[in-house]
């Protein structure tokens, strides 16, 4: 199988870009990081091993590249709200192909999804000595490495000096304290922003806007002082580079969220302890608004490049003025920071036209897309870094809220900016379906959802879009009529025409999932669940909603719509007593408390009947509902399994599956063989964790992937089959995209064994009835090869050669039937 993301492009916080002598890594905020590939231009993702129980560490704090060696790379990551708020370094030493990881939770935390997430880079490596990192928390502080990071300890010295006064809650549900640098809660610290070592000292910067908000020391001395009295005090550093001559240039914010002043730029000379202040200078005024990042080229200290980072200035897509967005201004400057002036998409000359209602002649072009319709009309914002290629000294990359954007022909007349997230897929997709004879939709959070007609294409976004989408379903009985709805906001959309046309409908409230059945030739009837279990249905495109009757829960109702009875609807859904804590005799919740529901309606979702299942485990409820074929469904219940249900719910068996967090359907191999089966979970106890396949309804499984986790299914919770090609599956995940796993050919019919050829000469005929009958009397003396054993089993596949393959064999041979 080969694993990738659907192609949508960027979609999340690419929160900092960091360059070697030839390298380039980025960093999101909860999408793991990247590699970028110089060789195809595009961003390659170096997190994929990451396990669901791990997944707060696709939440990269800070990335460090070892000045001495490409190949040695450090990233800090850790999430509070995940993996226990664990925090770890990651360290490789072959360009990103192996990790190895050192937990460092008792020493220093991290939230790479936090404030100030954007400043950096919070480690750093010893030019000197590369045994020597310096790695700084959102919370407690400073440690150090003198062995490569195989051991860390704290620096109490800088520890010491009282900027980490705070007792906070971290995170705030628990009762674990940690000591931070502000009063707020685990969201709002970032701690350490930046460390740079050069020339034998550590250079320390806190967020704080005081004084000592950057300090100094030899490496490892114990006597840390203020780099500069010269230095601002009301605001906050956000990043230390160096220019060609081997002066600092230092960045400030007005605050860790995206404020806009005080701030600046400012240049420090290692040598002297002189301090400049290079802010630019904006009609005679020096302008001390928030900055992100400041580079100078590579052999030339008074070409300086800058990125403001949360001023929301004006950018514009094109000259009517209504696409104008609101995000960071690049400044330049070509004599180290006497001048400046500012780039910015659609720049102009100040020379007003009334008739065209906007500037004359940009001076400088117009925002491009790179190919991204999606992005069109959003701007670059969030920049809290700026690089120059270190392969194009003409290009700097800038990082943004919603991917990476690049400036081209930086040091000329005319520079240009294009969208370039190619390979980074930070979306958050909270729904999927893959609809029989058309394509892929998705639900996706912030970015509403997007059209992929085929796995390998780019995808197209819903218009209108609406933001935040939570659920998209289509009508089982006429597979062009899909609805979509939001997350906060009554409104959503429906389609008549496999999505080329959108009609807005009220929904009354955001949340749930949907479904739709047609009930008649010309009524539809949609239903909408909630996120508290209620379930109400419309037959006139929302107009009106009516409550269906009989379902009882606490968390959404997923419904399933039987295809070929458009009266039978199942639900499933969960009842959970959340404060089953404050009963003083309980050491976990019992049934009544915790549960998983199963539900039928036979009266096209008017009325439910419930059976209660089994006892639901708190975690991610397994809410959705695979179809095999009529009446012959499956479910999973977490560690409690998996369900075979059939005779409209009236007989419910438990199967063998040990663990079952998600599962879902897609076409099958041949036609006339039940749905496949995809599941998220164990078989067996023992087994690996992840992906699994099932061709006969969940008798026996394949592992399709239990190595490249993605960090799990995330908060979409699904693993999809394909309804148009075997062996493709999707999975949602935490903040890395839609993962697609597909046949590693990309060709299904070139990895299916070529069924019924037992001998393997190329055909099928009837000397392969008689090899496979002579293995089934005799497996020891007429042993077959693994790909005949394959290419045998044409009738229940995975359950090895029996007689009803020979018989299928035989039938096919003589044309009974036309199709193995």
């Amino acid at each position: 199988m080969d694993w990738n993301a659907l192609e949508i492009g960027g979609g999340g916080f690419v929160s900092g870009i960091v360059t070697g002598k030839n390298v380039m890594y980025a960093r999101t905020d909860v999408g793991g990081a990247y590699k970028y590939n110089f060789e195809n231009g595009k961003w390659e993702q170096i997190m994929s091993f990451i396990t669901e129980q791990d997944k707060g560490y696709l939440s990269v704090d800070a990335i460090c590249i070892d000045p001495t060696d490409d190949d040695t790379v450090y990233m800090l990551c850790g999430c509070a709200y995940f993996s226990d708020a664990r925090t770890a370094v990651f360290k490789t030493t072959d360009g990103g192909k192996t990790w190895t990881e050192h937990e460092i939770t008792d020493l220093i935390q991290v939230h790479g999804n936090g404030a100030g997430r954007q400043n950096g880079e919070a480690i750093a490596v010893d030019p000197d000595n590369p045994d020597i990192i310096y790695c700084g928390g959102d919370v407690n502080g400073l440690i150090w490495s003198e062995d490569g990071g195989e051991t860390w300890k704290p620096v109490d010295v800088y520890n010491d000096l009282g900027y980490f006064k705070y007792d906070v809650k971290w995170p705030t549900w628990t009762d674990h304290m940690a000591k931070a640098v502000a009063s707020g809660e685990y969201y709002e610290q970032n701690g350490v922003a930046a460390i740079k070592i050069y020339d034998g000292k550590v250079y320390v910067a806190t967020s704080i806007a005081e004084s000592g908000n950057i300090v100094s020391a030899d490496v490892g001395s114990d006597d840390f002082t203020v780099l500069s009295d010269e230095l601002p005090t009301n605001c906050f550093p956000s990043r230390i580079n160096q220019d060609a001559d081997g002066n600092f240039l230092i960045t400030y914010v007005g605050t860790i969220t995206f404020g806009n002043s005080p701030g600046g730029i400012y240049r420090y000379d290692p040598e002297t302890g002189e301090v400049e202040d290079i802010s630019p200078v904006v009609d005679g005024k020096q302008e001390h608004i928030s900055f992100g990042s400041c580079m100078s080229a590579p052999d030339n200290p008074d070409e300086l490049i800058a990125t403001t980072c949360g001023v929301w200035s004006v950018q514009k897509w094109d000259d009517t003025g209504e696409n104008d967005e609101y995000g960071e201004w690049l400044y330049r400057s070509q004599d180290g920071g006497k001048t400046w002036i500012s780039i910015y998409p659609g720049k102009g000359e100040y020379r007003w036209s009334p008739d065209r209602g906007t500037y004359v002649e940009p001076v400088i072009d117009y925002l491009h897309d790179g190919g991204y319709d999606w992005v069109y009309g959003k701007a670059i914002h969030w920049s809290g870094s700026l690089v120059i290629n270190p392969e194009n000294p003409d290009q700097v990359l800038v990082s943004s809220g919603n991917g990476v954007f690049t400036w081209d022909d930086i040091w000329g007349d005319y520079p240009s900016a294009t969208f370039h997230p190619d390979g980074i897929e930070e979306v958050v997709c909270l729904d999927f379906v893959s609809v029989p004879g058309e394509g892929c939709y998705s639900a996706i959070y912030d970015y509403d959802g997007f059209i992929h007609k085929t796995p390998d294409s780019r995808g197209e976004q819903y218009q209108p879009n609406m933001g935040s989408t939570v659920s998209v379903a289509y009508c089982p009985q006429n597979p062009e009529v899909l609805v979509r709805t939001a997350d906060k906001q009554s409104k959503g959309y429906y389609t008549l025409d496999a999505g080329e046309t959108w009609t807005e409908m009220d929904f009354g409230s955001g949340g749930g999932k949907s479904a739709i059945a047609q009930i008649d030739e010309n009524t539809y009837r949609i239903f909408k669940t909630t996120d508290s279990s209620s379930v109400s249905y419309s037959d006139d495109f929302g107009k009106t909603w009516t409550s269906s009757q009989g379902i009882s829960g606490t968390k959404t109702t997923y419904l399933l719509v039987e295809p070929e009875d458009p009266d039978i609807i199942y639900g499933y859904t969960v009842q959970y007593n959340e404060y089953w804590y404050n009963d003083k005799t309980k050491t976990e919740p019992t049934f009544d408390d915790a549960h998983y529901i199963f539900y039928v309606s036979t009266d096209g979702g008017k009325t439910f009947t419930g059976t209660d299942l089994c006892k639901y485990d708190m975690c991610d409820p397994s809410g959705r509902i695979a179809y095999l074929g009529k009446d012959n469904l499956i479910v999973g219940a977490g560690w409690n399994g998996m369900y075979h249900i059939t005779d409209c719910g009236k007989t419910i068996e438990k199967t063998d599956v040990y663990y079952c967090k998600t599962v879902g359907y897609g076409a099958p191999e041949h036609e006339g063989d039940c749905n496949t089966l995809y599941m998220w979970g164990m078989p067996e106890e023992g087994d690996a964790e992840g992906i699994w396949r099932s061709q006969d309804g969940g008798k026996t499984w394949t592992d399709l992937n239990t190595t490249m986790h993605f960090g799990g299914t995330g908060n979409g919770n699904f693993v999809v089959g394909d309804m148009n090609e075997f062996g493709t599956v999707y999975m949602s995940t935490v903040g890395m995209g839609i993962i697609c796993g597909r046949l590693s050919s990309g060709n299904p019919a070139e990895e299916q064994a070529d069924y019924g050829d037992v001998n393997c000469d190329g055909k099928v005929d009837v000397f392969d009835v008689i090899a496979a009958r002579r293995y089934l009397m005799n497996p020891d003396e007429h042993i077959l090869s693994e790909e005949a054993v394959r290419n045998a089993d044409v009738h229940s596949k995975g359950n090895g050669i029996d007689v009803n393959d020979i018989s299928k064999l035989k039938d096919f041979i003589i044309r009974v039937i036309k199709k193995i």
